[in-house]
């Protein structure tokens, strides 16, 4: 993972994610890539604007000014802050709904990961990742993207959990960032089933057996959750038992983490994790 993307609003939840994406590729040689992306429903830092060219054009242009130079200011921070020599910023200031710049910024820079801070621990899913970070898990189907939780302390994901049903092909390139991030930690993954049945179809068989084969030669362990009254106690339960330090999904058509990341916030299960959640498109 070489080229990395980190959208910012210049809040605490943003600056989190870049510092912990600092100190995760601390001794790779990375890209990273600050993007803020604005409109004219953007809060000005300042209130006075020019309207010498007219309001619109000059609160845009006020706008853009501020991005920059908030982009600068974070660019100068991190230097401050965790200061790295193989690694290179580019600053992305640009008018775009959100979603459209990072899906831009994605094919425009050969992206491999996309990292956005959240808001913190919460009762639901949606309040935890925050709104955009949740829009945008759901929509990007072009490369990884992980969320990482304002309040947790740093530390290397030794231990990583992969939850899945077993109930679709694995893919080389879908798993790819999975066993790419597991080398660069030097983590273990262990793969976690809910026991929704009393035994493994046939096709889950075989598509276990495939996703042990892709694993190797990396350290791994399979395990089985009870079925809880919801999907996301059972897995909650399972990090907590087992230190798990980073969780790994696929988001494929119809799976529970799509029907998850789409429901309204309201209507979301309980999902208190405080670990990195790395959510990976099944088209990557």
């Amino acid at each position: 993972m070489q080229n990395i993307l980190i959208p910012t609003d210049f809040s605490n939840d943003a600056y989190n994610a870049l510092f912990y994406a600092s100190r995760l590729f601390k001794s790779k040689t990375c890209n990273f890539y600050l993007l803020n992306a604005y409109s004219e429903r953007t809060p000005l830092l300042s209130r006075n604007v020019d309207k010498s060219n007219g309001y619109r054009k000059g609160l845009l242009e006020q706008l853009n000014d501020e991005s920059c130079e908030e982009l600068k200011r974070t660019f100068h921070r991190i230097n401050l802050d965790h200061k790295c020599p193989n690694h290179r910023y580019k600053m992305i200031p640009v008018k775009m709904d959100l979603t459209e710049a990072i899906s831009n910024a994605i094919d425009e820079y050969n992206i491999d990961l996309v990292l956005m801070g959240n808001k913190g621990k919460s009762s639901g899913l949606g309040v935890y990742l925050g709104s955009s970070t949740t829009k945008t898990m759901a929509s990007i189907t072009k490369c990884p993207i992980m969320a990482v939780p304002m309040n947790a302390d740093f530390k290397i994901p030794y231990e990583m959990a992969f939850a899945t049903d077993y109930r679709r092909h694995y893919d080389a390139q879908v798993l790819k960032p999975l066993k790419e991030m597991a080398t660069h930690c030097g983590s273990a993954i262990r793969v976690v089933h809910i026991n929704e049945e009393k035994r493994l179809t046939h096709l889950q068989e075989s598509n276990l057996k495939t996703l042990r084969a892709y694993l190797e030669p990396i350290d791994n362990s399979l395990h089985w959750m009870p079925n809880f009254t919801s999907k996301t106690k059972a897995i909650q339960v399972f990090l907590n038992e087992l230190g798990i330090e980073m969780l790994v999904m696929i988001n494929y058509e119809h799976s529970f983490l799509e029907r998850l990341l789409n429901e309204p916030v309201i209507k979301k299960l309980a999902f208190d994790i405080d670990i990195p959640f790395m959510v990976i498109p099944s088209t990557t």
